[in-house]
């Protein structure tokens, strides 16, 4: 298994496609801007796209969501939470077509004999997910490299986000990666012994 990150757009955010390199089937996380980018890299590896995963509504996030969805054919998955937080126009919040499933907490997506669990990790945004598969967490914009995400945006609030972390994150193995939505790729064990918010 692959995991490509391609970094974004004037947020610099955190794109990861990842793929089986023996079938060439892939998925996207946060396909957030520069979707010929993105296109590009899918093409001269040969991806075969089969699906789009957000783990939030904000704009950096989802920006090149409908395009690359449009161009692979590939449906989208997205908390309800946060369709309707991008319905309404909320600040920061992107613009996306109606998605083609809704996230829950305990779902599992199948992806080539792998199993992806949906993460309900709320804090930066209402309606954030996670999305693990077997030791590779997609963290979005709830934990960093020694930092934590915004919450003082709409639907964001501290110590739900705290209590996400400490509850939600930091309790997965220490050698869990963390794929976070900006900066450096990360791990729990790391997090967990040197991240301040979190003493």
């Amino acid at each position: 298994m692959k995991i490509e990150k391609l970094v974004l757009g004037g947020y610099m955010e955190n794109c990861y496609v990842v793929y089986d390199e023996t079938s060439l089937n892939g998925f996207i996380v946060d396909p957030g801007d520069e979707g010929k980018l993105i296109e590009n890299f899918l093409d001269k590896n040969k991806i075969n796209l089969q699906f789009i995963l957000l783990t939030h509504g904000h704009i950096d996030h989802v920006g090149a969501s409908d395009f690359i969805s449009e161009s692979f054919n590939a449906p989208v998955y997205i908390s309800k939470k946060d369709m309707e937080y991008i319905n309404r126009g909320e600040m920061v919040f992107g613009t996306i077509k109606e998605p083609d499933y809704y996230l829950n907490e305990g779902d599992i997506i199948d992806f080539n004999g792998k199993e992806i669990k949906v993460i309900e990790t709320p804090g930066h945004s209402a309606g954030h997910v996670s999305f693990l598969m077997d030791n590779h967490l997609f963290s979005g914009d709830v934990l960093f490299e020694r930092s934590i995400g915004r919450f003082d945006l709409p639907g964001g609030d501290y110590n739900t986000l705290i209590e996400t972390i400490k509850n939600k994150i930091i309790v997965l193995p220490d050698d869990t990666i963390v794929y976070t939505g900006h900066g450096n790729i990360t791990t729990v064990g790391r997090e967990k012994n040197s991240n301040p918010f979190l003493r």
